[in-house]
């Protein structure tokens, strides 16, 4: 089976080159493997839970667990590669509209993805709000947001790492409605500190966990500024742990202090 192309992490036009080509793509030992090995404990440890297939859950919410995700949501090749594929006209022009950088890209959501020992494959799917539209009408050319995968324990085809479909960008369809593999697609393998930038126009889904060992990763959705909260299951950052996020985290969850939680997904106890 197909692994996902990868680049070093500081090969910032590779990484450009191969998105645009075949739609995602793997950085190389972004953070350090022990960084990410901490970082995978306190995502078992964390409580805000809620579920996804059989012995696979979601993890919600991760910095009102721990300030020390703050570092992956605001590494500096994620964020360059983010506002290159979403951001705003940065460029002065007299006709248009300039967007300051910090007001380019939003954070989404920074979520845990855990699949335990004998979890089932996912479905393929987009990732909101693409995923909802209309099956009879294409789908948008260009992402209106982007996911950028954390891997903290090893991802391999054992383990259930994320498939992809390389090229699926350009299909401008919804992926078939089946949880099996599809021919042409990559797993999405990588060691721990590495990362995935999963544009939400291309087809994915988690594969099944075969190995003895929960395999974790976190999952940073960026999204523009004017796209507000997705999905019910999406929870916003608590206003007592924003105000002691540093300035940049500061800027890229500000809008998560006025969501509205009237309606909220299923939750673990």
């Amino acid at each position: 089976m197909t692994s996902l192309s990868s680049v070093p992490a500081d090969d910032i036009e590779g990484a450009a080159r191969l998105i645009e080509q075949e739609g995602c793509v793997l950085l190389e030992e972004t953070i350090p493997p022990q960084e990410a090995a901490e970082l995978a404990e306190l995502v078992l440890s964390s409580p805000l839970r809620a579920p996804g297939v059989k012995k696979y859950e979601f993890v919600l919410s991760l910095l009102n667990h721990d300030s020390r995700f703050v570092q992956l949501v605001t590494h500096p090749s994620v964020l360059e590669l983010a506002r290159r594929l979403i951001g705003g006209r940065t460029e002065p022009s007299p006709t248009f509209f300039t967007w300051p950088p910090e007001d380019q890209i939003r954070l989404g959501s920074i979520d845990g993805l855990v699949a335990y020992p004998g979890s089932e494959p996912g479905p393929w799917h987009l990732d909101s709000p693409m995923g909802q539209l209309n099956s009879d009408r294409p789908v948008p050319d260009f992402p209106i947001g982007v996911n950028f995968f954390w891997i903290l324990t090893p991802f391999t085809e054992e383990t259930g790492a994320t498939r992809a479909m390389p090229g699926s960008h350009r299909d401008r369809q919804l992926p078939p409605a089946t949880s099996d593999d599809l021919e042409g697609q990559a797993v999405c393998c990588g060691s721990p500190g590495s990362v995935v930038i999963m544009p939400n126009n291309v087809w994915h889904a988690a594969g099944a966990n075969r190995s003895d060992q929960p395999r974790v990763g976190v999952a940073a959705f960026y999204q523009p500024w004017w796209v507000g909260r997705l999905t019910m299951d999406v929870h916003p950052v608590r206003r007592d742990v924003w105000e002691k996020l540093p300035a940049d985290a500061q800027a890229l969850t500000k809008h998560q202090l006025d969501w509205n939680m009237d309606f909220q997904g299923e939750i673990i106890e």
